[in-house]
């Protein structure tokens, strides 16, 4: 009699949980194709919009046409939109954010809160950070996830934040954040154009010095030796800094300008001013380098003997924290998006933006995406030119289908948004 087969052993019920739980953590094609889907059905009406925000133009703190292209979209759309924010009115006139607005939809019962950010200002030459784009890729990811919502849990929140290009003066997202606007949010998700798709998270800490020299005036040629020449201690402060230059991690910033140096040749100038911008991959080497600044000017006083205000500025702007979970979600994102590693690049060159202070005060992931060719710069005609084509719009889709997907993603899985927390909070604790 031939041997009977032997029994599967029955997997224990620890093994069945495991692969229960991995079935439901791993990505369902049905639903992330059915998000894809809804970016590419909403994208023709976005790119209406973000068309009519490059046509527009408006500059940073003046956005009030392209604020009311967005707010109504929005409502459409089903969310609930708020304008006219407070904030502290000494960051802007009024205390009221009159370009800012916060759009939020509920979901199906509780979950996480995520934030999509998007930026509207321009500059004097248009469109060339391409914003337009920040904020069509952001209406498209709300446009899609909007449908999803009804049948997912948590709170979605869409942040019109205005005057990035003046962040540093604190009327943008700075304000917001003081303003409370940002409180309750677990993630917020960002984008920007360039010239490369990158998940380079690291953009410059920065703080602003204003030196004002006081001397006395006198007679440049009769009675030089009456004088005390306040410009002298100006260019002494930048000599001091030069010399510092050295001394300092080569991924510090310090630049200078003289605003104010005298009137006329033949008298010594009695009043100088000099500003300086401080900025550096992490807060806390801005701020000792932004003291070494300051100690220059110290010494540029007291070798000329004039007199000194160093006036603090009341804004500054943080560097962001790097999440590596919030940051490899995002990664999976964009190669479901189309986009593989290949096409991914680190950057070797850094800017500063009041992304920085939201990246610093929640967990926040940044996706630059290619409109231009490599090489080409922020704020050039070339990536305004680009900020208006159809291969600029084409870069925002899919980088609004990654939005989306990393959305969705988080709205699900609250115990992902948990990990990404507790990255953030370690990652903080040791920057």
């Amino acid at each position: 009699m031939p041997a009977l087969p032997k029994p599967v052993p029955a997997w224990p019920g620890l093994a069945r949980l495991l692969l229960l739980a991995l079935l439901l953590a791993a990505p369902q094609p049905a639903r992330a194709e059915a998000v894809t889907d809804a970016v590419d059905k909403a994208a023709p009406a976005c790119r209406d919009i973000a068309d009519a925000i490059f046509a527009l133009k408006d500059q940073s703190g003046k956005e009030f046409q392209s604020s009311a292209l967005l707010k109504p979209a929005l409502a459409r759309l089903g969310f609930t939109v708020t304008g006219d924010l407070a904030v502290p009115a000494d960051l802007v006139p009024g205390g009221v954010s009159r370009t800012a607005f916060k759009a939020e939809m509920a979901g199906n019962g509780n979950g996480p809160t995520v934030c999509l950010m998007l930026e509207y200002d321009a500059l004097a030459n248009g469109h060339s950070c391409g914003h337009n784009l920040i904020a069509g890729a952001g209406l498209l990811a709300a446009a899609a996830l909007a449908q999803r919502m009804p049948q997912t849990p948590g709170r979605l929140v869409v942040m019109g934040t205005p005057d990035e290009e003046r962040g540093s003066a604190g009327g943008g997202k700075v304000a917001l954040l003081e303003g409370g606007h940002f409180n309750g949010i677990d993630v917020v998700l960002a984008s920007h154009p360039a010239d490369r798709f990158s998940l380079d998270q690291r953009l410059l800490a920065m703080k602003r010095a204003t030196f004002t020299f006081t001397g006395k005036a006198a007679h440049a040629a009769a009675a030089p030796q009456s004088g005390i020449n306040a410009l002298d201690a100006a260019l002494l402060t930048f000599h001091c800094v030069d010399m510092l230059r050295q001394h300092v991690r080569q991924d510090v910033r310090m630049h200078g300008i003289i605003t104010k140096g005298g009137d006329k040749v033949n008298v010594v100038p009695e009043l100088a001013q000099a500003e300086f911008g401080v900025r550096a991959l992490d807060t806390a080497t801005m701020e000792d380098a932004y003291g070494r600044v300051c100690a220059c000017a110290r010494a540029g006083a007291l070798g000329t003997g004039a007199g000194l205000e160093c006036t603090e500025p009341r804004v500054s702007i943080a560097a962001p924290v790097r999440v590596a979970p919030l940051v490899d979600r995002m990664r999976d994102a964009l190669h479901q998006a189309g986009i593989d590693d290949a096409h991914i690049r680190d950057f070797d060159e850094f800017v500063s933006s009041d992304l920085g202070a939201v990246g610093d005060a929640h967990p926040t992931v940044n996706v630059w995406f290619k409109i231009a060719p490599d090489g080409t710069a922020l704020h050039a005609d070339a990536m305004r030119e680009a900020a208006g084509s159809a291969a600029g719009w084409q870069a925002a889709v899919a980088t609004a289908k990654a939005m989306a997907l990393t959305a969705d993603g988080l709205l699900r899985h609250p115990d992902a948004v948990q990990e990404i927390r507790q990255a953030f909070d370690a990652a903080k604790a040791g920057h």
